[in-house]
């Protein structure tokens, strides 16, 4: 069954869909050609369920997913859809260590949508935003003052402590690297 057929089969309940989109991608029978194909035939809400499926695999290290699942999300960071905005911003925080250059034209978008108004888009921001300025190149940058001045004008505690971890891991390596010397 192709991935829009599964999709687009309204027996098929979406968390029915997630899961058979999982074990097509684990199995090799949905390729990143295959989403990106599919991905242009169907409206956000399913391709939502899309990267509900690499967001579980990237998450959960289910495979060693290539620079291309990276790239397929970085599209949807940006799209009208909030599920969209959501999963694909987790996915760049799952893949951000693997592909620290790759996700750097994302930050200015991720910035944007830290300061959305609805929550999940905010949270998702800066779940990737944390994990990204936990890389080396990122934690001694501008960045990191960006994200503490973002931090600070967050009003909601779980969208405030992804950052608030993230900078008391830095804070750690910093400390870390000092005893060292």
């Amino acid at each position: 069954m192709r991935l829009a057929d599964i999709l687009n089969d309204k027996s098929i309940k979406k968390t029915d869909a997630r899961s058979m989109i999982i074990d097509g991608i684990l199995h090799g029978e949905f390729t990143t050609e295959e989403i990106k194909s599919a991905s242009l035939e169907l409206k956000d809400k399913k391709v939502s369920a899309v990267l509900e499926a690499i967001e579980e695999i990237s998450g959960k290290g289910l495979m060693d997913l290539s620079e291309d699942y990276l790239e397929f999300a970085k599209k949807y960071i940006s799209a009208e859809d909030n599920s969209c905005k959501r999963e694909s911003s987790r996915i760049i925080g799952n893949l951000a260590s693997k592909y620290p250059q790759a996700v750097r034209d994302c930050i200015p978008v991720l910035l944007d949508n830290a300061k959305a108004e609805g929550t999940v888009i905010r949270w998702g921001s800066a779940y990737a935003l944390s994990r990204i300025i936990l890389l080396e190149e990122y934690f001694n940058s501008d960045l990191y003052e960006t994200l503490v001045s973002v931090c600070e004008n967050e009003q909601e505690n779980g969208v405030k402590n992804q950052y608030l971890k993230a900078f008391r891991k830095i804070k750690k390596q910093i400390d870390k690297s000092r005893l060292a010397e």
